[in-house]
C-alpha cells in the first residue's frame, strides 16, 4: 500500500537530507580578509624607490603630516570630553587619514615604488588600508575610544615640556617600527606622563575606579604598571615585548631594573623578588612562558613551561596601542573577526525549516480594525484648525488697522505734527548733567619696552619653573652613580634660568625665591656627589699598597735601596700622593656632610677613608695633633701641617698656601679634625689565614680575618 505524504512534510525530509550530506563537508575556517590584494594594502609587492631623495621625504613626509595631528587631536578630544559629547566624533576619519596621506605620499606617482629612506624604516608604513582602519583596526579604536576621550588625565606637564606632541607622534607613527621609534621616540621624561595615564586607565579591577571610563580601556591591555610601563616605552631598540626571550639560564629571572635574580620552585617566596625590583621582565630559561594575568602569581605574571598551563591558556600579549605590528595590517582577521566569522544558527534544518514556514491567519490588530476611519477624524481635525487659525487673523486684523489709522492717517497725523516744536524735539534743554570721569583725558598707552619687559619676565619666571620641575623629577638625592658620568642635562638649563632670573631682578618674588632656594641646594648636592664620587675613584686603588713596607724597587738588584736617602725620598714621594688623595676625600666627605648628599655614598666614602687611614704604616708627623680633649691623634684639616719652633722647640700650625703660622699650641676646631682608625692597620695572622684556625687565640696580636689585597701576613 502507497502511503501519501503531506508537501510541506515532504520539503521538510528533503531539507533535512540535504544539509546532512553538505555538513560533511566544513568550510575552512576563513583567516584572512577578502580584499584586492593579499595584505589588503594597495600593492603586495612594494618596491624602494632607486632615488638620491628617497631619505629625505621619507624623513620628511611622516614629520609633516603628524605635527598638526598631534597639535589638533589633544585638544578637539578635551574639548569634546569637557563638554560632555564623549569621544571626539571624527576621530578615527582623522587618524586613518593622516595614515592615509602618509601611504599616499610616500609612494611614488600612488604606483608600487616607495620612498623608503636608508634602512627602510618607512616600509611599516605602506602596509595600511584606510577603510580596514576606520572599521577594523583595533589602534585606531583603542586611540579613539579610550586615550582621546581620557585625554585630560594627561600631565599638565606634558604639554609645557613638550611631550604631548612627541606621545601622539609616537603613539600613531613611532611604535609601528623599531626604526620609525628612532625617529619619533619618547625619552624617560615622557614615557612617565604617558604611563602615568595607563596607569590609571589601563589597572584591571582598580580599588578606586574612574567615573566614566570608556570600556574599550578595559580590552586594551594597557602596561599600567609604572615603572615597567616606562622601561617598554622608552628603551632602545624599541620592543614591547621583551618578555618572549626568557633569561640565558635555568631558574634565573629577570626583573624590570634589570637586576637578576636566582629562584627556587621549592621556596616559593624566591619568586616575588622582583616586586621589589619593578616587576618581572624576563622569566627563566625553564619557565620561558608569561602569562597574561597581570595578579597570577602574587600580584605578577606567571612563568609556566607550557602555555596550558596559564589561565585560560593564555600569554602575556602588548597592547594593540604599543604592539610594532598587528594582523590586521597585513590583511589577517583579528580574534573578533573571526568570532563574527563564527558565529552560527544551533538550529536543526527541519526547526529552521518549520521557522521560515507560513502560519495561520492571525486576529486583526487594533491598527487594522481603525484603518477604515482614521482618514475621516483627520479630515475633522484638519478643518476644524483652519477655521480657528482664520477666525484669529481676522480679529487681529481689524485691531491693527484701527491704530494704523488713529496715528499715522488724516487728522490725527497733522495735530501731531503741528504741535510739535522742532526746538524742543532735536535740541537740548535745562541743565544737562556733566560726567566729569567720561570728560577726563585718557590715561597715557604704555609704552612698548613696558609690555615687553613685563612678557620677559613672565617667560623668565616660567622657565625657572618647568627647568626645577625637570630637574626635581630627577630626585634630590644620588643624582651621581658613579665616577666620571655626565653631567645631567637638567644642570645647566636651571643655572641658566636662574642667572635670567636674578638678571632680570626677579629672585625676591616669594615663588622665585622658593624655587631659587631648592634648585640651588640641588645644584650644590650634585657638584658634592660629583666631587666624592670623583674622588673616592680616585683614592681607591691605594688600598691595594698602602699597607706596604716597600714600595719602590732599587735600580740595582741586590744592592741597598730603601735605607738610601735616594730610595727614602721615591717611597715618600708615592707616600705623599697616597696621603693627598686621602687629604682630598676627608675634604670631600666634610662638604658632603653639609649637603643633602646620599647616604650611601657618603658611607661608602667614609669607609675607604678609614680604611685608607688604618693600613698606613706610619702616619706623617706634620699632618697629625694630639686631639685638645684627650682624644688620642686626631689630623690636621688639609692645607694645614704641624711644625716645631727649633728655638724653643714649641708646636704650632700653619697653612701651607699662605705660609702664615698661627699661635703655639694653639689648634683647629675639633670638627675641623680627622678620625684615626689603628685597627685595620694590624697584619693578618699568617695561621688563621692558612688553615681559619690560630693557638694563640685571643693572646694573638694579629687580625684573624681574611686577607685582602693590600693587607700585610705575620707569623704569631
Amino acid at each position: 500500500m502507497a502511503i501519501e505524504m503531506h508537501p510541506a512534510c515532504a520539503l521538510a525530509w528533503w531539507w533535512t537530507v540535504l544539509s546532512f550530506f553538505v555538513g560533511l563537508t566544513p568550510m575552512a575556517a576563513q583567516r584572512r580578509i577578502e580584499c584586492r590584494t593579499k595584505s589588503c594594502s594597495p600593492f603586495d609587492n612594494w618596491e624602494p624607490a632607486p632615488f638620491e631623495n628617497s631619505s629625505t621625504i621619507c624623513e620628511a613626509v611622516p614629520k609633516n603630516v603628524i605635527e598638526p595631528f598631534a597639535v589638533e587631536a589633544p585638544r578637539l578630544c578635551r574639548e569634546w570630553a569637557s563638554a560632555g559629547l564623549g569621544t571626539w566624533a571624527h576621530c578615527k576619519k582623522s587618524y586613518c587619514s593622516t595614515l592615509g596621506w602618509i601611504q599616499a605620499n610616500l609612494s611614488h606617482y600612488g604606483g608600487n615604488i616607495y620612498y623608503g629612506g636608508t634602512n627602510d624604516e618607512c616600509r611599516p608604513l605602506m602596509n595600511f588600508n584606510q577603510t580596514l582602519c576606520e572599521t577594523e583596526y583595533r589602534d585606531a579604536e583603542g586611540f579613539c575610544d579610550c586615550i582621546c576621550p581620557m585625554m585630560n588625565l594627561l600631565s599638565a606637564r606634558g604639554g609645557e615640556a613638550g611631550c604631548e606632541p612627541a606621545i601622539i607622534a609616537f603613539l600613531v607613527l613611532g611604535r609601528r617600527g623599531v626604526k620609525l621609534f628612532e625617529r619619533f621616540p619618547l625619552n624617560g621624561y615622557c614615557a612617565r606622563i604617558v604611563c602615568d595615564m595607563f596607569m590609571r586607565i589601563g589597572e584591571p579591577n582598580p580599588a578606586y575606579p574612574l567615573p566614566n571610563l570608556p570600556s574599550t580601556c578595559t580590552k586594551l591591555d594597557l602596561p599600567w604598571r609604572l615603572y615597567n610601563c616606562v622601561e617598554l616605552l622608552s628603551q632602545k631598540p624599541y620592543n614591547p615585548e621583551p618578555w618572549l626571550n626568557s633569561t640565558s639560564e635555568d631558574d634565573l629571572m629577570e626583573c624590570t631594573d634589570g637586576t637578576k635574580h636566582y629562584v627556587d620552585i621549592r621556596n616559593i617566596d624566591t619568586w616575588d623578588i622582583c616586586n621589589q625590583h619593578r616587576f618581572r621582565w624576563k622569566c627563566p630559561k625553564n619557565y620561558p612562558i608569561m602569562c597574561h594575568n597581570p595578579r597570577e602569581c602574587s600580584g605578577d605574571h606567571c612563568c609556566r613551561q607550557t602555555v596550558d598551563e596559564c589561565e585560560g591558556g593564555k600569554i602575556r600579549t602588548p597592547s594593540v596601542v604599543t604592539a610594532l605590528r598587528l594582523s590586521e595590517w597585513i590583511g589577517d582577521a583579528t580574534p573578533e573577526m573571526l568570532l563574527r566569522w563564527a558565529t552560527t544558527t544551533t538550529l536543526d534544518p527541519y526547526a529552521l525549516f518549520l521557522a521560515n514556514a507560513p502560519t495561520t491567519t492571525y486576529a486583526p490588530s487594533a491598527a487594522e480594525q481603525v484603518k477604515d476611519i482614521v482618514w475621516v477624524a483627520v479630515a475633522l481635525i484638519g478643518t476644524a484648525a483652519a477655521v480657528c487659525f482664520f477666525i484669529l487673523c481676522i480679529y487681529l486684523g481689524n485691531l491693527n488697522i484701527k491704530l494704523i489709522s488713529k496715528l499715522l492717517i488724516g487728522p490725527a497725523r497733522l495735530f501731531s505734527i503741528y504741535g510739535s516744536d522742532p526746538a524742543s524735539v532735536f535740541l537740548p534743554s535745562g541743565n544737562i548733567p556733566r560726567d566729569k570721569k567720561r570728560e577726563a583725558p585718557l590715561p597715557p598707552l604704555r609704552p612698548q619696552s613696558e609690555i615687553e619687559a613685563e612678557r620677559l619676565d613672565a617667560e623668565a619666571c616660567k622657565l625657572l619653573e618647568n627647568c626645577w620641575s625637570a630637574a626635581s623629577f630627577r630626585g634630590l638625592r644620588h643624582l651621581v652613580r658613579h665616577a666620571g658620568q655626565p653631567e645631567l642635562t637638567e644642570a645647566e638649563p636651571l643655572r641658566r634660568a636662574i642667572t635670567w632670573v636674578r638678571t632680570r631682578g626677579l629672585q625676591n618674588q616669594p615663588r622665585n625665591a622658593e624655587i631659587i632656594r631648592a634648585s640651588e641646594k640641588w645644584l650644590a648636592t650634585l657638584a658634592a656627589e660629583d666631587e666624592l664620587q670623583t674622588v673616592t675613584e680616585a683614592a681607591r686603588p691605594d688600598l691595594r699598597w698602602t699597607a706596604q713596607g716597600r714600595l719602590t724597587q732599587g735600580p740595582v738588584e741586590g744592592k741597598p735601596w730603601i735605607a738610601t736617602t735616594i730610595g727614602k725620598a721615591a717611597d715618600g714621594k708615592i707616600r705623599n700622593e697616597g696621603w693627598k688623595h686621602i687629604e682630598d676625600l676627608r675634604e670631600a666627605i666634610q662638604i658632603a656632610h653639609q649637603r643633602d648628599v646620599s647616604d650611601v655614598i657618603l658611607t661608602q666614602a667614609q669607609n675607604l677613608l678609614t680604611e685608607l687611614i688604618a693600613r698606613t704604616p706610619e702616619l706623617p708627623a706634620d699632618r697629625c695633633v694630639l686631639d685638645p680633649e684627650g682624644d688620642g691623634i686626631k689630623l690636621l684639616p688639609k692645607g694645614q701641617q704641624r711644625a716645631v719652633w727649633s728655638i724653643t722647640g714649641d708646636v704650632y700650625c700653619y697653612d701651607v698656601a699662605s705660609a702664615k703660622a698661627g699661635e703655639i699650641d694653639e689648634t683647629p676646631p675639633t670638627e675641623l679634625l680627622g678620625e684615626v682608625g689603628v685597627d685595620e692597620a694590624r697584619p693578618v695572622c699568617a695561621e688563621w689565614a692558612k688553615s681559619y684556625t690560630c693557638k694563640a687565640g685571643r693572646n694573638c696580636p694579629w687580625r684573624h680575618v681574611r686577607p685582602k689585597p693590600g693587607d700585610s701576613i705575620r707569623e704569631c
